[in-house]
């Protein structure tokens, strides 16, 4: 009976193992979509020449905002992610947790860097109208 039980168990836990798997797929292709928004998104924002630049330059920094949040938001969930991951490595059977854990916290530190490379391009952005606007007075 005991025997039968610890089947079972090796079968849900190898279950288990492979739907983490496609959740760590479904969490890359939708990182990766977002990031080809972000991109599209501030080549529009480069693109398109702006009849009002002073409303511009205010929504500029209202995405520059939720932007940085959002960095924020994700550095402090891969700080939160290594942490559980430093923990984890140590106990004698948290092994597969520790290494999910470690993945899940460099998918956030690449969704921060994706941030900051819109960031950037919202700064360059901002600076772009700035200097038109000093050139135009």
């Amino acid at each position: 009976m005991l025997k039968l039980y610890m089947k079972r168990e090796r079968i849900s836990r190898g279950k288990v193992m492979v739907f983490f798997a496609y959740l760590r797929l479904v969490m890359l292709c939708c990182m990766g979509t977002a990031a080809l928004f972000y991109v599209t998104e501030a080549l529009a924002l480069e693109r398109t020449p702006p009849p009002d630049w002073k409303g511009e330059l205010t929504k500029i920094d209202e995405e520059l905002k939720k932007t940085e949040d959002l960095r924020d938001k994700a550095l402090a969930s891969a700080r939160r992610e290594e942490d559980k991951g430093m923990r984890w490595q140590f106990m004698q059977n948290e092994k597969q947790e520790a290494k999910r854990a470690f993945e899940q916290a460099d998918a956030k530190k690449q969704e921060a860097q994706m941030l900051q490379k819109k960031i950037d391009q919202l700064n360059a952005r901002k600076a772009q109208l700035l200097k038109e606007d000093s050139k135009a007075q």
